[in-house]
């Protein structure tokens, strides 16, 4: 979609240069104006400011097709510590030899440095910075605020009773979402943005948060309840129809109920599930078999009715969420092959401040939670009705108010938007957004681009 969109930018906006001079041409020649006297450059960036799919020019000399061509956005997520360096490619349209064409990516607020790579020479000029300011906005994607029915149908007729996990999945055009109505509600339904449609996939247990596989074509669910629970199968081949997978976690293995699990990146026969008293498993899911897993470490001294589990890709890791605790988790396997869990933000009772994720942070019933490609963990505070982001050390406030619950949604600032008991959260693959809206009825939709 975005390469097509950029195409229609090139044959049909101006080309901007850095000299002011402007032409549209809506059937453009594109001629090879490289130099080949002169080493290769880079003059000018333009614009210099903007937001995400705008299209942007960058003069000088370069050799060579657009294929060997890149332009990155750099730019920290953390700016004290050089490591978080994140660099977003831009999607490249056409080269002349004398510019670049290309489309703004997504990005961190700010002036981020711009650098050009053209085949093996690489120039990051010194001062040439882009000015992203972000898009946010907080919208219902369907059900209906305060409605307390089920119905199937378009984003505008469907309704929910209430919303607790949620995960999404690869569709046509796009992402697609998978809702999960729990408790007693027992109902999973698929929010199809190919389709604009909400469908009903089954009402046969009462589940948590589905857990997808690195082909995005394939999750899992199980009972939450504590209970002897089998593990059940939806793969995007079978039309999402539920299968049983044969394989059954015992309570005797896992007491505590289970609202979660995890891949990690890349292996697709190994699914990772921890219950709410931190019993952690391995399941094989080629032999059809399961093993449980000893963690060392600071172990949660509470019981807890629910708690999250997720797998970052970024940081190599899992992380889950004890709400009782009001704090979050790191759980990864150390270099000599011992599982460890150790306490990575929170922990400092319940509340809302900010800053530094362990000696500062604090949380309000964490629940759901979410991380995207650049290492952004969010987390719902589902008795505080607001969402943070944890990026390095540090905690922000990015949606919601605490304490100010309601159903208020926000075209401006995630902020001002209100939230009754959201629940879950879950990121597609273009780092947008979906909360679980609980007893909102709905499920709704987050940009920060």
């Amino acid at each position: 979609m975005k390469n097509e969109k950029s195409l229609i930018l090139f044959l049909c906006l101006a080309v901007c240069s850095c000299t002011d001079k402007e032409f549209i041409e809506t059937n453009p020649t594109v001629p090879n104006r490289y130099d080949s006297g002169m080493g290769m450059s880079v003059d000018c960036l333009k614009p210099t400011f903007g937001i995400i799919d705008e299209p942007f020019v960058i003069e000088g000399n370069f050799k060579g097709s657009v294929d060997s061509m890149k332009v990155y956005f750099n730019y920290y997520t953390n700016k004290s510590d050089p490591s978080t360096l994140i660099s977003k490619r831009a999607v490249l349209v056409a080269t002349d030899g004398k510019t670049i064409l290309g489309v703004v990516p997504k990005q961190m607020a700010g002036r981020n440095q711009v650098s050009v790579v053209v085949g093996k020479d690489s120039i990051a000029p010194k001062g040439m910075l882009f000015k992203y300011n972000q898009r946010k906005s907080v919208k219902t994607l369907c059900g209906d605020f305060g409605s307390s029915s089920y119905a199937d149908g378009d984003f505008t007729a469907a309704r929910f009773k209430e919303v607790t996990n949620i995960a999404c999945v690869k569709g046509t055009k796009g992402d697609n979402i998978i809702a999960v109505e729990s408790w007693w509600n027992n109902r999973v339904s698929l929010i199809s943005n190919d389709d604009n449609k909400v469908i009903t996939l089954g009402q046969t247990g009462s589940y948590g948060t589905p857990i997808v596989d690195n082909t995005r074509e394939k999750f899992y669910l199980l009972s939450h309840w504590s209970e002897d629970r089998t593990i059940k199968s939806y793969s995007r081949s079978d039309s999402w129809a539920e299968k049983s997978t044969g394989i059954v976690i015992q309570k005797s293995d896992m007491p505590g109920q289970i609202w979660s699990g995890a891949f990690t990146e890349k292996d697709n026969r190994y699914l990772y599930l921890m219950d709410t008293q931190a019993h952690f498993c391995q399941v094989d899911l080629d032999n059809m078999t399961y093993k449980m897993i000893s963690l060392t470490g600071d172990l949660p001294n509470q019981d807890e009715d629910r708690s999250q589990m997720i797998y970052s890709k970024y940081h190599k890791c899992f992380f889950a969420s004890f709400y009782k605790m009001s704090g979050i988790y790191k759980v990864y396997q150390a270099s000599d092959g011992s599982w460890r869990i150790e306490k990575y933000a929170g922990f400092n009772g319940s509340g809302s401040a900010t800053g530094h994720r362990l000696q500062d942070a604090q949380f309000i019933e964490p629940y759901g939670m979410a991380c995207t490609s650049d290492g952004e963990l969010y987390v719902i505070n589902r008795g505080g009705s607001f969402i943070n982001k944890v990026v390095g050390d540090q905690v922000e406030i990015v949606a919601g108010k605490p304490g100010n619950s309601g159903q208020v949604n926000s075209d401006t600032e995630p902020t001002d938007a209100r939230f009754n008991s959201a629940q879950d959260i879950a990121v597609d693959s273009e780092d947008n957004f979906y909360i679980a809206g609980g007893w909102d009825r709905t499920v709704r939709k987050m940009s920060i681009e």
